[in-house]
């Protein structure tokens, strides 16, 4: 997903029905209204009620008609088929094969390469290779055999499989592939609606013929295809009892669905029994296995349940602590003021810390895979369409920091953990229980959790997880300062090489051209001035300009700048904000987006900082006005995402821009929203580690290229980080809410362990990094933002020096200071290159190492 980094050119990619569920006078007390829900996910899988294999390769005499079709080469040994992969998209055809209706590719492999596996098949009706009939599948690649089961949705009949196992060079041996055809049941619950004084069950017939079913004492014939509403009653128990739901039809299994009810407030007040601290209140169940939080009286989120699968027998109260014993199970509550700590330990895992939050959804947030704006659903399709869409409960992997939040009218309540391995769990609308509130939980059987409730928007809630847990250690650096100086360097003689000049990525589909990026980047790591016919501006992702300085060229520079500033002043609406039309505005519930404007008030603010330009900078503080309304950053890579997408790059431009309004104009309300933009772009950044490269490791977007692969949760993109982490180092010398610094040189530290170290493509940073695997993949992008990166760190400057006092400013490359109306300025002796006055005089200066330039 490497765009093409260039505010002036723009960038460019690499190549890759609703219904009303109404609230009753109770939920109305606890939600203030009824929610539009979006069509619920279904968070159980239909019930498989029998399999047969159909086919079977086992290798043992040959290939068995699987052959290599793209960059791959096959061979039988020993009973495997084994495979080099040679390229980026190794992938083999099977031999032709009948199978009807639904079924399961099952596989034992060997990898020893890169990237996930892919599975894809032709059918009678659609005999062409294409991303909608495949699916992905995670590959170990540890050289040792795994199993793999791979559900394929086949829509007629099956006639050839494909294979591609990886995205990289390496080896692969293949044991067996199966193909096993699924016997589901054809009825499904659909849904749930437990909100109203009956709990409404959906019925769905799946198969080709009508089907007659019953739910309670209600039966009905399901047409096929269609599906029907049951009622049952909420049953005799206490309203915080399960009630289980039970589908029969003759001849298959009885289906069933447990849903937990949420009772009255003003009911539970009058039984409960309380913890208290400080306007924060528990009030529990005296069966002990729920409870309601409120703050200053008024209801914020319920323990409904506390935890499952295991039945309270006592409970304890001691000041503000509760202990529940239960069969073989142990959970500790403890309120303290704006918090409720849970500890439990059970014998088996158990869903527990389960937190609904009560009122129409303002925020959302679990942190690698949802970012939600008002009335938003989680594992909606709005950002990826494959089935990859659901991820109430997704691998822990994807989580980038233990976070998860929803923000209401009434604030927000967050939930950490201490163990990364802990599965999260996150619904919105709770599709789990039929309910219009919000579900957080965690499963596991030890837990160890703080529900937090704050005030705010959710960058409070984030300012608060990661003040409680700290930032990460730093990784370690790969080598020394000098090595890595080197390592840059060699890009730019080697894989980045070519006729015109250098690529924006080594891989010659990217055009060569004498990139005013790379070449201020050389200029900077050597002092030399890499012989330049021309300047073209652009070809990185973080500007560096020094180059127009240091070869005469800064009137160029200048009139460059400012015709990119007139053609967004052109563009720019009344309003502020700037307009997207085009294929990824889809879904997205207007034509703009955060990410999208912010990115544009970021090159006004910068020209209007360079030149003192009015006109420049009442654009771009028109931009951040405008930009006061959003809560999410997203939108700022429409060259392959969604303008819906949430999107790091967006959180970059936003705190660069925020940033650059606060120097211009000495407002700290610009400060402040840099600050809250810094804060939401944390939770794409790893704040834990398994593997020996991931923390500070950034994820780009919580999204899919053209909304189906790659999808990029929990794949890191780097280059992305390193914009966020140069944004940072603007921040950081204005604002202490967190050590900005420790940060940005964690995201930079984690870059430069992604590099390649050696070989063809020596000194490149990859597009993408496979955590599972620590692999690597393409395109190799210039190294030019880790250059600037470490400069900005250290304190010195990366592109060009701009400083301002009373009626003057003044642009060189080197660090210049105002005094006694002259530009000082530190240069090397004997350099020669140019200064910028007052945005319009160009001084001609041959360095004697400190230089004073009239400003009159």
């Amino acid at each position: 997903m490497s765009g093409f980094g260039s505010w002036d050119l723009g960038f460019r990619g690499s190549g890759r029905p609703r219904h009303r569920v109404a609230a009753p006078a109770a939920f109305l007390l606890l939600l203030g209204s009824a929610v539009a829900l979006a069509q619920p996910v279904n968070p159980y899988p239909p019930t498989r009620i029998g399999e047969e294999k159909v086919a079977e390769w086992a290798f043992d005499s040959g290939p068995d008609g699987w052959r290599a079709a793209n960059a791959c080469r096959s061979a039988v040994e020993a009973g495997e088929l084994r495979i080099e992969s040679l390229g980026d998209d190794p992938y083999l055809h099977g031999p032709p094969v009948q199978v009807d209706g639904a079924c399961e590719v099952r596989l034992r492999i060997r990898a020893a390469g890169a990237g996930g596996g892919q599975v894809f098949w032709v059918t009678e009706p659609s005999p062409g290779w294409d991303e909608a009939k495949s699916a992905r599948f995670d590959l170990v690649h540890d050289d040792q055999f795994h199993d793999y089961a791979v559900p394929v949705d086949v829509q007629g009949t099956l006639t050839r499989l494909r294979l591609d196992p990886g995205n990289g060079p390496g080896r692969i041996a293949i044991d067996r592939v199966e193909v096993w055809r699924i016997r589901w049941h054809p009825l499904e619950i659909a849904e749930v609606d437990a909100s109203g004084p009956r709990v409404r069950v959906r019925v769905a017939n799946r198969s080709a013929a009508d089907l007659p079913c019953s739910v309670g004492d209600r039966t009905l014939t399901v047409p096929a295809g269609g599906s029907e509403w049951f009622e049952t009653d909420r049953g005799p128990g206490k309203m915080f009892e399960p009630v289980d739901v039970q589908v029969q039809a003759p001849g298959f299994p009885d289906l069933r669905r447990t849903v937990h009810l949420l009772p009255p407030w003003e009911t539970l007040r009058l039984r409960g029994r309380s913890l208290i601290a400080e306007g924060l209140r528990l009030d529990l169940a005296e069966s002990g296995i729920a409870g309601f939080l409120s703050r200053d009286t008024a209801p914020v989120a319920g323990f409904v349940p506390l935890f499952t699968r295991v039945r309270p027998q006592s409970v304890r109260f001691e000041a503000a602590v509760a202990e529940i014993e239960a069969a073989g199970a142990m959970v500790r509550l403890e309120v303290a003021p704006r918090q409720v700590s849970i500890r439990v330990r059970a014998p088996a895992p158990v869903e527990c810390a389960v937190v609904r939050v009560f009122g129409p959804l303002v925020e959302g947030l679990f942190a690698g895979l949802e970012y939600l704006d008002a009335g938003e659903s989680s594992s909606s399709t709005l950002d990826i369409e494959t089935s990859e869409h659901v991820r109430f409960a997704p691998d822990p992997l994807k989580v980038t920091m233990p976070l998860m939040a929803v923000a209401t009218e009434r604030g927000w309540v967050a939930l950490t953990w201490d163990d990364p391995a802990l599965q999260p769990v996150f619904a919105t609308p709770n599709f789990f229980d039929g309910a219009p509130d919000h579900r957080m939980a965690l499963r596991g059987a030890q837990v160890d959790a703080v529900v937090r409730v704050g005030d705010g928007g959710l960058e409070e809630a984030v300012h608060w997880c990661v003040k409680k847990r700290g930032l990460p250690p730093l990784p370690r650096s790969p080598r020394d300062a000098a090595a890595q100086r080197a390592l840059c360097l060699a890009a730019f003689s080697g894989a980045l090489v070519g006729e015109g000049g250098w690529g924006h990525c080594a891989e010659p589909t990217w055009p060569r051209a004498p990139w005013s990026d790379h070449a201020s980047t050389v200029w900077r790591l050597t002092g030399e001035v890499p012989p330049l016919a021309a300047v073209a501006p652009g070809g990185a992702h973080v500007r560096n300009d020094a180059i127009w300085f240091v070869t005469g060229r800064a009137q160029e520079w200048l009139a460059l700048r400012a015709a990119e500033a007139a053609a967004l002043l052109a563009e720019q609406k009344p309003d502020g904000s700037f307009r997207y039309e085009g294929p990824y505005r889809r879904g997205h519930s207007e034509d703009t987006a955060s990410g999208f404007i912010a990115q544009k008030a970021q090159i006004l603010l910068e020209h209007a900082r360079a030149t003192g330009d009015a006109a420049a900078r009442e654009g771009g503080l028109r931009a951040l006005e405008f930009l006061k309304r959003y809560r999410t950053p997203r939108g700022a890579q429409t060259w392959e995402l969604s303008l819906h997408t949430p999107d790091l790059l967006a959180a970059a431009h936003l705190v660069a821009g925020y940033v650059r309004g606060f120097q211009i104009t000495g407002d700290a309300a610009w400060l402040a929203q840099a600050r809250a933009w810094a804060l939401r772009g944390l939770p794409f950044v790893y704040q834990w580690s398994r593997y020996p490269t991931m923390a500070y490791a950034t994820v780009a977007v919580y999204g899919a290229t053209n909304w189906r692969a790659p999808n990029w949760m929990g794949l890191p993109v780097q280059w992305c980080g390193t914009v966020y982490a140069h944004a940072l180092t603007l921040l950081a010398p204005h604002d202490h809410a967190l050590d900005w610094r420790q940060l940005a040189e964690g995201i930079l530290r984690a870059a430069e362990r992604m590099q390649y170290p050696d070989g063809p493509l020596a000194g490149c940073l990859p597009d993408v990094f496979s955590l599972p695997d620590q692999q690597r993949s393409g395109p190799s992008i210039n190294p030019c933002a880790l250059v600037s990166l470490r400069l900005a760190l250290d304190g010195e400057v990366d592109s060009l020096a701009v400083t301002a006092d009373g009626p003057h400013r003044v642009v060189s490359p080197f660090p210049v200071r105002i005094e006694g109306g002259k530009a000082l300025v530190k240069a090397r002796p004997g350099v020669k290159y140019q200064v910028l006055i007052d945005g319009a005089r160009i001084v001609d200066v041959e360095s004697q190492g400190e230089d004073a330039v009239p400003l009159e």
